[in-house]
């Protein structure tokens, strides 16, 4: 049996998309329903976002994370591909409960 510090050792923080602005070209386009179905749905496990990129790429939206120079801010920016032309995705991350 392990003891408790133990365990709270082994937890780990997740995370969840809060909110999301989107931008692309002069503005045109909408961020796809199944895209922002995976970014309102998926928790992930940092905030990499490893497990909304999985996501993506088998939805053939060629998603890259782009890492920030901040790393206090809970700001992902994600660039993803609709059709031919790149959407930049800014999302806002809510931390949840630790488990």
């Amino acid at each position: 049996m392990q003891p408790l510090f133990e365990k709270e050792i082994m937890m780990k923080q997740r995370y969840r998309v809060e909110a999301v602005m989107a931008s692309s070209k002069q503005n045109k386009l909408k961020v796809p329903r199944d895209v922002m179905d995976v970014l309102c749905g998926q928790d992930c496990s940092s905030l990499q976002i490893p497990e909304i990129i999985e996501r993506l790429t088998s939805l053939g939206y060629r998603p890259r994370y782009e890492a920030t120079a901040d790393t206090l801010t809970d700001i992902v920016t994600l660039w993803i591909w609709v059709g031919q032309e790149e959407m930049l995705l800014n999302c806002q991350m809510e931390p949840l409960a630790v488990h």
